[in-house]
C-alpha cells in the first residue's frame, strides 16, 4: 500500500539559533534518549563525551538501532496510521476554541450554566468509555495560547489533554498538500492501493505545528536515526500540559498565530468587486481559483517529489526552475470545480472557498477578525469529525443554503450547549 503523505520532514539541527523551537526539541530529546547534554559532540555508545563520561544508551535507541533500514519519516508516518486505525470506533467531536473555554469554566467552577455543566459530564464519560474523541489542531492551540492567566491557560490544557488523548490533526497547510497528494496518486494507483485520508490526517500533540525532528549530524548516521525515531517515540507520549511545563507559560502564551488578521483588506477587495459576478458559483470559483494560485509552487514541489521518488533520476537546474506541472494540477482542479466533478476530493479547499464565496455573496455582511480562524476549524473539522460545535455565526454559515456543508459532509453542528448536548447524545448512543 502506497503511503501518501507529505514529502518531506522538517529537520532542525541542533546547531540551529535562531528557530524558536530548538530548546522546547532539546529539552525533549535529551529526556527522550536518557543523554546528557555535552557542550559540543554527542558521542555515540561506547564513546566518551566532551565531559569525559560514557554516555549509556536507552533501550529504544538499542531497539531502533536493529532496524536502519526504516527512516524516521517512514517510522512516523506508520505511528501516525495506527494511531488512526486506534481511534477509528471513536466519534470525533471538534470543539472549537469556545466549547474549550466553556467546559474549561465548567471545570474551574466559574460556570453555573446547566447544559454545559451536563454536556461536559457526558463527554468525559464517552472519552473514558472508548467512544469519543475531541481532537486537537494548530488552530485551537493558538487561540489557547492567548490566554495570559497562568491559572486559566494551564487549565485549558489539561483538559484538551483529557478529551483528546493526545490526539491531534495535522496542520492546515499539510492537509491541503496531503488531499492533493492524495488526489494525484489515488488517480495513478487502485483504491485499495493508497491510504484512505482518514489514516493520514492524524497525528499527536507535540506536532501540533507540524513534523519537525533534531539532527546530530556529528553522530554516525545509525545513531542519527535511532536518536530521531526514539525522540518520536517521545513525542508521542507527551501533551499539551506536558509543552507548556517544558516551554513556560510565558513563552507559550508569546507564542503568536503565523495568520495575520486581514479582515479589513478582505472586506476592502469585497466591496471593490461586489457586482462582478453574477451567481454564487462565480464566486466560489473565483475563491478556488485563489486558492490554487497559493499552492502552485507546492504543487510543483508534489510532481518533482513523486518524480524523483517513482524514477530515482535527478532533476536537472532548469527542471527544477519549471512551474507549468503546478499550473497544469491548479488548471485540472479548477474545471473539476467548475464542472461538477469533484465529489470527495479536496475538502479542505471546497470548504475554504465555499465559506469565503458564501461571505461575500452576503452583501450585508462584513468579515470579522476572527472570522479566518472560525473558518479554519470548520475545514478541519467537517470533513474528518462526526460532530462540531463552535460559533453560533459559523454555524448559521455552514448551513446556508448554497453550502449545506453539514449534510455534504455529514458532520452534525450546533452552537448552543443544550442542541449540542442533544446531538452528542444521538451521535454516540448509536454507535
Amino acid at each position: 500500500m502506497i503511503n501518501v503523505d507529505a514529502p518531506k520532514p522538517r529537520v532542525l539541527s541542533l546547531r540551529t539559533t535562531r528557530d524558536h523551537r530548538r530548546g522546547w526539541v532539546i529539552s525533549a530529546l535529551f529526556a527522550a534518549t536518557n543523554l546528557k547534554q555535552p557542550t559540543s559532540v554527542y558521542a555515540s555508545n561506547g564513546s566518551l563525551n566532551s565531559f569525559g563520561e560514557r554516555i549509556p544508551m536507552s533501550p529504544s535507541i538499542i531497539e531502533h538501532l536493529t532496524q536502519p533500514e526504516i527512516d524516521v519519516s517512514t517510522y512516523v508516518r506508520r505511528k501516525r496510521i495506527a494511531l488512526a486505525h486506534e481511534i477509528s470506533g471513536r466519534t470525533k467531536l471538534y470543539l472549537d476554541t469556545k466549547y474549550w473555554a466553556l467546559l474549561r469554566d465548567v471545570r474551574l467552577g466559574r460556570s453555573n450554566c446547566s447544559d454545559t455543566k451536563k454536556l461536559l459530564r457526558v463527554v468525559e464519560t464517552r472519552v473514558a468509555d472508548g467512544s469519543l474523541i475531541c481532537p486537537l489542531n494548530a488552530d485551537i492551540y493558538f487561540e489557547v495560547m492567548k490566554q495570559d492567566d497562568e491559572q486559566t491557560l494551564m487549565a485549558t490544557a489539561r483538559l484538551i489533554d483529557d478529551l483528546s488523548l493526545g490526539v491531534c490533526m495535522l496542520p492546515i497547510m499539510q492537509r491541503i498538500e496531503l488531499e492533493v497528494f492524495h488526489f494525484v496518486e489515488s488517480s495513478r494507483k487502485s483504491q485499495n492501493a493508497v491510504h484512505d485520508l482518514n489514516e493520514l490526517v492524524w497525528t499527536k500533540t507535540a506536532y501540533v505545528l507540524g513534523f519537525v525532528t533534531p539532527d546530530c549530524y556529528e553522530m554516525p548516521d545509525d545513531i542519527n536515526m535511532a536518536m530521531q525515531k526514539s525522540f518520536a517515540d517521545h513525542m508521542w507520549t507527551l501533551g499539551l500540559e506536558d509543552m507548556l511545563n517544558v516551554m513556560g507559560p510565558d513563552k507559550a502564551a508569546a507564542k503568536k498565530s503565523p495568520f495575520e488578521d486581514i479582515s479589513g483588506n478582505l472586506n476592502a477587495g469585497k466591496f471593490a468587486h461586489i457586482d462582478e459576478h453574477s451567481s454564487f458559483k462565480g464566486v466560489f470559483l473565483s475563491e478556488v481559483q485563489g486558492i490554487l494560485d497559493v499552492h502552485n509552487e507546492t504543487f510543483c514541489d508534489l510532481f518533482q517529489y513523486i518524480y524523483k521518488r517513482d524514477t530515482g533520476n535527478a532533476l536537472t537546474e532548469a527542471e527544477q526552475q519549471d512551474m507549468s506541472s503546478g499550473q497544469m494540477l491548479a488548471n485540472m482542479i479548477y474545471h473539476a470545480f467548475r464542472l461538477n466533478k469533484v465529489t470527495h476530493q479536496f475538502p479542505s479547499l471546497r470548504i475554504g472557498a465555499g465559506l469565503h464565496a458564501a461571505l461575500r455573496w452576503d452583501k450585508n455582511r462584513k468579515y470579522k477578525p476572527n472570522d479566518l480562524f472560525d473558518f479554519r476549524h470548520a475545514i478541519a473539522a467537517l470533513p474528518y469529525c462526526d460532530l462540531f460545535f463552535t460559533e453560533r455565526a459559523l454555524h448559521h454559515l455552514i448551513q446556508d443554503g448554497n453550502l449545506k456543508f453539514d449534510e455534504y459532509f455529514n458532520c452534525k453542528t450546533a452552537h448552543k450547549p443544550a442542541d449540542a448536548l442533544t446531538l452528542m447524545l444521538m451521535e454516540t448512543d448509536g454507535k
